[in-house]
């Protein structure tokens, strides 16, 4: 009996020990996580891409995701080792020997970029935050355009985005500037939201919506499930919250997002009228949403202008291009027998609109596979994306990555 107590006491003592190591460890990389984040955002956005193409990150799941706070590390696992912290501590001070002396035009560039991104999340009315965010994204360009790798960067995308969009390289600058306004003051706007700032729900009410009644019309007495999608383009958060407010008292609603860091602002969802329910990309199974639209009563709302970040993909085109798009929006419709409500969120005079495309009917043909259909109807809601860019390209968040899309550029 003794020896029994005495085994029970060594495991104890070695899962314990065992727990304490990997807090350690845990422990430093957070602190190389952030010491890697502080060198990445004193730095123009073109330098240090540039220096992580060339000395890639040697932790796996560590990388890199352009946002509107800027360059920022996303960690995808938390089982790193004590050996790859070792490589990484190795790897940060070499990428900081390898960083060219910044230069006076960088360093206000960075300023600025900071200052946009206060600007976001500062209390001011909208109209003051867009005047004000135009002003530091032309300063922020200027100075961008005086430093020789920011600038041939710039160049090469706006050449690129001339070509696709047909559009003279003078639009095309004045439809980058307008975009860089765009993608803060659209993450401004999400914050209302996010937050659930008092304004909100009258800020919802404003959307202009044409097909506001056919729309519930269609859904009115329905106990199917549906799927909402749309891309990333204008307020699309709060569209997704104002189709919501039309939806029947106690339906499900089902969202998916790839990481479980931040906040998400699902928990403010009409909590009053629905109940919603977030999935994270790599920690469900696809098969419970699927029983769960099956069952009815079920709304799955989501984006599918994604690349392979968020899942596995399919081959469409795209501005004439072959490209990668995410293939789960498409299969989990399919698979969960529903319609899909395909949606875009932009401005247009000074109005935030609403607009929705002909419901998407997801039943296969005769004789079509799963992957066929998939293709199909995913290559129909890319049709729309690239119809939606091409009318108001300034307005969509990933315009200035839109070649990374093409099969070639993999």
């Amino acid at each position: 009996m003794a020896h029994i107590f005495d085994t029970l006491a060594t495991n104890s003592q070695c899962q314990s020990e065992r727990a304490g190591a990997r807090d350690s460890i845990d422990a430093d990389l957070h602190s190389l996580c952030s010491r890697f984040q502080k060198v990445i955002a004193s730095r123009s956005e073109a330098v240090i891409s540039e220096a992580l193409r060339a000395l890639p990150i040697p932790v796996k799941g560590l990388g890199i995701v352009r946002s509107e706070f800027g360059v920022t590390l996303r960690l995808s696992r938390i089982d790193v080792s004590r050996e790859q912290c070792k490589w990484l501590f190795d790897y940060i001070n070499i990428l900081e020997d390898s960083l060219p002396a910044p230069s006076l035009p960088e360093r206000l560039e960075v300023i600025l970029r900071c200052s946009m991104q206060g600007c976001m999340s500062a209390t001011m009315p909208l109209p003051v935050k867009r005047r004000k965010l135009s002003i530091l994204a032309s300063l922020m360009l200027w100075f961008m355009q005086r430093q020789a790798l920011p600038a041939a960067r710039l160049r090469q995308q706006q050449a690129l985005l001339s070509c696709l969009l047909h559009e003279p390289q003078s639009n095309i600058r004045s439809i980058w500037h307008e975009h860089l306004v765009w993608f803060h003051f659209n993450y401004a706007r999400r914050l209302i939201h996010l937050e659930n700032r008092p304004q909100s729900a009258s800020y919802l009410k404003a959307f202009f919506w044409r097909e506001k009644t056919g729309y519930q019309r269609a859904i009115e007495k329905s106990s199917a499930s549906r799927v909402l999608l749309s891309i990333h383009m204008g307020d699309f958060f709060g569209g997704f919250r104002a189709l919501a407010m039309l939806s029947e008292s106690g339906r499900q609603v089902i969202s998916l997002r790839r990481d479980k860091a931040g906040n998400h602002g699902m928990q403010h969802f009409n909590a009053e009228r629905i109940a919603h329910q977030v999935f994270y990309h790599g920690y469900q199974r696809p098969a419970a949403i699927v029983g769960a639209l099956r069952r009815g009563h079920h709304t799955l709302a989501t984006l599918f202008d994604l690349k392979e970040d968020f899942g596995s993909t399919v081959v469409v085109n795209f501005f004439g291009h072959r490209a990668r798009f995410v293939k789960g929006p498409a299969q989990l419709a399919i698979l969960g027998r529903c319609q899909i409500f395909p949606f875009v969120c932009f401005d247009q005079q000074g109005r935030h609109c609403i607009e929705m495309a002909p419901v998407i009917d997801t039943r296969l043909q005769q004789d079509e596979s799963l992957h066929q259909g998939t293709v199909r109807i995913t290559q129909a809601l890319v049709s729309l994306a690239e119809s939606w860019i091409r009318r108001w390209p300034a307005q969509w968040k990933y315009l200035p990555v839109l070649p990374a899309y093409f099969e070639a550029a993999r």
